[in-house]
């Protein structure tokens, strides 16, 4: 029997002198922060293509624009001679009303970037090189959940500090203008806070759970549009007892009435002011909504697969 000799390209072995790496070893804050600050940079489109930035860059746009325009009404009533204070007055943009004219453009967002940054690595399946180093499952879930909620704040408190800068400048003395808008300051930070918080928290821990990006962002906007709608129907049909529970499983009823107690204004929604629940009610319902939404998030990456 005769054998076939097999050739082939042969092979070549090289000394490089591999060595450990025996550099500075920054440990795990530094990977948590790493992941915090690459999770906040992804919800602004920032390090990604051109097509990742259009939605944050235009609502961003939009949540500063009625800031722009108030500030022009105020440049309008400083200079006006005789009727300057019922021109600013009739103002519809003020701090106590900014939160209702943005919080749609809040909510898109959360649901617009919050499934991209949850879910991505879910469905790329690049989970167990995080979990594999230092990095903990907690320190995941609370960098993700951090980076959401600081764009967040970010697109909340940019248009009211833009809003505050404005008011002041144009005032005729800039001193006094000063010491009149100050006392706003820690108002629109109060909801500030808790709308980015609440609205972060919850949307982490449905895109968390869902890695699937349509399907989240679905579950993200009716979230804040459907709670509302049963809320009113269940005042109108049942009764205003319970209505009164049910409004606190509802994020955007809670939030606009912590924005009521803080700015001691009357709610946007009419079941809200209906219901007349002390303020300290939402703003407790916030904060409960904000810890437990967390922990479950925590909860599914300490249980999750990988």
């Amino acid at each position: 029997m005769s054998q076939v000799g097999v050739s082939g390209p042969g092979g070549n072995i090289y000394d490089l002198g591999y060595q450990s790496y025996d550099g500075p070893r920054l440990g795990r804050r530094a990977a948590l922060m790493a992941l915090f600050w690459s999770a906040l940079r992804a919800c602004y489109g920032l390090g990604r293509g051109g097509r990742a930035k259009i939605v944050p860059i235009t609502l961003g746009i939009l949540a500063i624009l009625p800031a722009v325009l108030a500030v022009g009404i105020s440049a309008l009533a400083a200079q006006a001679p005789g009727g300057g204070q019922v021109l600013e007055d009739a103002s519809p943009v003020r701090f106590s009303t900014y939160h209702g004219l943005i919080v749609i453009l809040v909510m898109l967002f959360a649901a617009a970037q919050g499934p991209e940054l949850f879910g991505r690595d879910q469905r790329y399946g690049v989970l167990p090189l995080y979990f594999s180093r230092v990095l903990t499952r907690i320190d995941y879930a609370l960098a993700k959940t951090g980076g959401l909620w600081v764009a967040l704040l970010l697109l909340i408190l940019v248009p009211q500090v833009l809003l505050l800068g404005g008011r002041i400048f144009v005032a005729p003395d800039p001193v006094t203008g000063l010491q009149k808008e100050l006392g706003s300051v820690p108002q629109f930070v109060a909801q500030a806070l808790l709308t980015a918080g609440l609205l972060g928290a919850l949307t982490a821990l449905i895109a968390s759970n869902t890695p699937r990006r349509a399907y989240a962002t679905a579950i993200v906007i009716a979230l804040f549009i459907i709670p509302p709608i049963i809320v009113a129907l269940v005042g109108n049909l049942v009764g205003q007892d319970a209505a009164r529970i049910l409004v606190l499983f509802s994020p955007g009823d809670i939030l606009d009435g912590t924005n009521a107690w803080i700015y001691g204004a009357i709610p946007d929604s009419e079941v809200v002011a209906a219901l007349d629940l002390p303020g300290l009610v939402y703003v407790a319902a916030a904060v409960i909504g904000i810890v437990g939404a967390t922990a479950l998030t925590i909860r599914r990456y300490l249980t999750i697969r990988t």
